[in-house]
């Protein structure tokens, strides 16, 4: 169930790690009622970092400790760097063409 937790975590974009309630008790297994409660075990054993909203049933996640990955993960983990990679070259050409409004 921690793995589950983990690998949930991991599979979403650093920038967007909000896991509901109800999506986390369906991918693990267990009720709603005993989410918090793995979210704490994860979160003490510091498996991971991140804050719980118990309004919301929201748990937002800000870390997760880092392990052996498989083929698939590298693969996915190629991609969302290839992503950020492009982003990156996006915001500097968006910096670049307004630093010329801001130089000249």
């Amino acid at each position: 169930m921690l793995l589950c937790l983990m690998e949930m975590t991991f599979a979403r974009p650093s920038n967007n790690r909000h896991l509901k309630f109800a999506d986390i008790a369906s991918n693990t297994g267990i009720p709603l009622e005993e989410v918090e409660i793995l979210t704490m075990k994860a979160m003490s054993l510091g498996l991971v970092r991140g804050s719980i909203d118990q309004v919301l049933e929201e748990v937002h996640m800000h870390w997760v400790q880092p392990r052996v990955l498989n083929k698939q993960q590298v693969v996915k983990m190629k991609d969302k760097l290839a992503t950020w990679c492009d982003e990156v070259t996006s915001m500097g050409s968006l910096v670049s063409s307004s630093a010329q409004d801001i130089l000249t």
